[in-house]
């Protein structure tokens, strides 16, 4: 069984009338990269605020390391943020930055642990540098280091790429995968799905304050892969006839009398003859694919028809 870092049951946020975030059901385990993905104000950033303990849940749970939130506030220092932009000194260093919040954090004997994360962030030459000389990447790599000051074991990031040039993008990417391989859990929204693509291992799709789906990045993968689909009522009578003749092995059957084929050099001309030739009818015959894009657009298209 996996281990659980964080749980929520039936959390819900409301500003008076209206509702930020409705009966958000979610676990998240060790080591998972979760992104979170909804267009702007779909209520990722209040449901971020809410397990940083920034802000207070109107209603239903929230679970941290198998402890509920109320039971005291000691698993925060367990958990690095970075919400919006870093609060940093800009007449001051990197490491001056990184000295006053280890300061405040009542953290003895820092100086080896700022240069560790200087390092980490790969700012390691500039540290004696102002930070008001750093470009956008630069602060939101010390704005992580901040978070990690205190070594949490769970990060959580709100659009860290968000304005940044495709260099910055690059770095950002690259030292998330270097944290989470490192052990980190790491919850990350943003409204990119391209980019959660390259580094997310679950997504979470939320519309409208509420929670569209939790799919895992290889099971969403396989759903915008290409693919042909193949709709008929026989599907126990076809199977054999796909692997036999065809010699398809790369498939998935689904529930609603569709046979998904994934198998590279599939030709639909080639199967729809050669089932037809052994007696089966088929239904529909055609292909797929769709971008990262396009499958959250219509997920968040059918949700919002819900709330029509």
């Amino acid at each position: 069984m996996p281990d659980t870092i964080i749980e929520m049951k039936n959390l819900t946020k409301a500003y008076g009338s209206k509702i930020a975030v409705k009966n958000m059901d979610l676990s998240i385990y060790r080591g998972e990269i979760v992104g979170l993905i909804g267009k702007n104000g779909a209520g990722k950033s209040t449901l971020l605020k809410m397990v940083a303990g920034l802000v207070h849940p109107t209603s239903g749970e929230l679970h941290f390391f198998n402890r509920a939130s109320a039971d005291g506030q000691s698993f925060f220092e367990r958990m690095g943020v970075l919400i919006e932009q870093a609060g940093l000194y800009p007449h001051y260093s990197a490491f001056e930055n990184l000295k006053l919040l280890a300061i405040a954090y009542g953290l003895p004997d820092a100086n080896a642990q700022i240069a560790r994360l200087l390092k980490t962030v790969g700012l390691e030459s500039s540290g004696s540098a102002k930070v008001k000389s750093f470009s956008l990447g630069m602060k939101q790599r010390l704005g992580i280091a901040a978070a990690l000051l205190g070594s949490p074991d769970v990060l959580l990031l709100d659009e860290p790429i968000n304005g940044l040039d495709p260099q910055g993008i690059v770095e950002i990417r690259a030292l998330i995968r270097e944290l989470n391989k490192d052990g980190l859990t790491i919850l990350i929204s943003s409204h990119i799905l391209e980019e959660l693509s390259k580094i997310a291992t679950k997504y979470v799709i939320i519309h409208q304050g509420e929670m569209v789906e939790v799919i895992s990045a290889d099971d969403l993968l396989h759903k915008c892969e290409e693919r042909i689909e193949l709709r008929l009522e026989a599907i126990e009578a076809a199977i054999p006839v796909l692997e036999r003749e065809l010699k398809i092995t790369d498939y998935k059957v689904s529930d609603n009398n569709t046979v998904y084929v994934y198998e590279k050099g599939a030709q639909i001309r080639q199967i729809s003859k050669t089932l037809i030739e052994h007696g089966i009818e088929i239904d529909s015959i055609h292909k797929h694919q769709q971008s990262l894009e396009q499958y959250f657009l219509a997920r968040t298209e059918q949700a919002g028809e819900r709330h029509a």
